[in-house]
């Protein structure tokens, strides 16, 4: 039997073929509600704190203290509808297209980096300019990779003992997808793509063997590719001792620090937050989650983890409710999409790693972020409705 336990395995017995998985008993009241109404709670939690952090940043920018609120409730509804629309299509019928997905996620990503085409922000090309607005390739390049890795794992499940003909095609995809991302340069989105890759290889059951090799090669290269980035080694410098250098390297993070411990227990109020005015650089976008400590104090930061633990558990319940092999895992690197990049960056808001451009699901300004959570919400609604479904891929 292939597969880890730690997503639900005694109700999903996952076998070494594409084959069907014996049908797992679902709870009673087991409906869509749940993901719905923590989704809905996730994205209008979002939009209270984006409304809260980005009224004087608008003002300076574009003159208009709602335009960044207005822009992201804009992405919202739009976000909205994909969900039900994502919900509504099988997930099959997705799946289907996965090299379709994939294949197209590389050439935006490649398009990035063509002068003329993508556009720097701080310093990154992370974007393609569309006029109206700008679209960040990384976010749907991550799906696109769940949904390739999950049922190209059900397919060679059968080849991964064999390192060449099982395994390396998986490695290859996801290293080219990670050198691009590194381009830009990402590497915080590159290390997003190989913990998220590395948890659906260990869950469709690669040898652990092939996983700590790669691990023990890869240690030299990330040393490396510290040592060569002035700026990243820096990151790390300041992650170690972020006082060293308290204007410099070591003042965002240092300004997070002074947001949590103004907002103490119950918070300065919403609206309150002093960190935003310019003392916290783009605080409506990765540090979004420092400004909610400050407002809202730690009683605050308890219900949005709290939500997004919440989110986890539906979505390993939903997981553990599908009765076929790729479902089981397309239900895991969906949940792991919504929930790695959370978890990420709380712990840089809080100093737990080194800080890294990375969004806080439904509450980063960013509309390329907002819209594949939706999506990614969406498409494990589907999962829920379907899972029952026999997959013929």
């Amino acid at each position: 039997m292939r597969g880890i336990s730690t997503w639900g395995a005694p109700n999903v017995a996952i076998r070494s073929d594409r084959a069907l998985v014996k049908r797992s008993k679902v709870p009673a009241g087991f409906s869509d509600w749940p993901l719905f109404f923590t989704v809905l709670l996730l994205s209008a939690f979002g939009l209270l704190m984006i409304y809260s952090s980005s009224a004087v940043m608008g003002l300076q920018r574009y003159g208009d203290s709602l335009f960044i609120v207005k822009k992201h409730a804009m992405f919202m509804g739009i976000g909205w509808l994909l969900y039900f629309v994502a919900a509504q299509i099988s997930w099959l019928k997705i799946a289907k297209l996965r090299m379709f997905f994939l294949i197209g996620a590389i050439l935006l990503l490649i398009a990035v980096l063509i002068p003329g085409i993508g556009y720097k922000v701080g310093g990154a090309q992370r974007w393609i300019n569309f006029g109206f607005t700008g679209l960040q390739p990384s976010e749907f390049a991550r799906l696109a990779l769940v949904f390739y890795l999950s049922v190209t794992l059900c397919v060679r499940s059968d080849r991964l003992q064999s390192f060449n003909r099982g395994f390396l095609p998986l490695l290859v995809v996801t290293a080219f997808m990670m050198l691009l991302l590194i381009l830009q340069p990402d590497f915080g989105g590159a290390m997003s793509v190989f913990l998220l890759s590395l948890s659906l290889w260990f869950l469709g059951g690669v040898p652990l063997s092939f996983l700590l090799g790669l691990f023990i090669l890869m240690v030299p290269g990330i040393v490396l590719l510290l040592m060569k980035s002035a700026y990243r080694s820096k990151r790390v410098m300041t992650f170690l001792d972020p006082y060293a250098d308290p204007q410099g390297a070591g003042f965002q993070v240092i300004q997070s620090y002074l947001a949590f411990l103004q907002g103490g227990w119950t918070g300065v109020g919403i609206g309150g937050s002093q960190q935003k005015l310019f003392y916290l650089p783009e605080a409506h976008t990765d540090f979004i989650f420092s400004i909610l400590g400050e407002e809202l104090g730690v009683i605050g930061m308890v219900a949005v983890i709290g939500l997004f633990l919440c989110l986890l558990y539906i979505g390993a319940r939903i997981t553990r409710a599908q009765t076929s092999t790729v479902g089981y895992y397309l239900g895991a690197g969906v949940t792991l999409f919504l929930a790695l990049p959370a978890m990420l960056n709380m712990m840089v808001t809080t100093g737990l790693l080194p800080t890294k451009g990375l969004a806080l699901p439904f509450f980063s300004s960013g509309g390329s972020s907002l819209l594949v959570s939706l999506i990614a919400a969406g498409i494990l609604q589907s999962l829920h409705r379907r899972r029952h479904e026999n997959p013929s891929l």
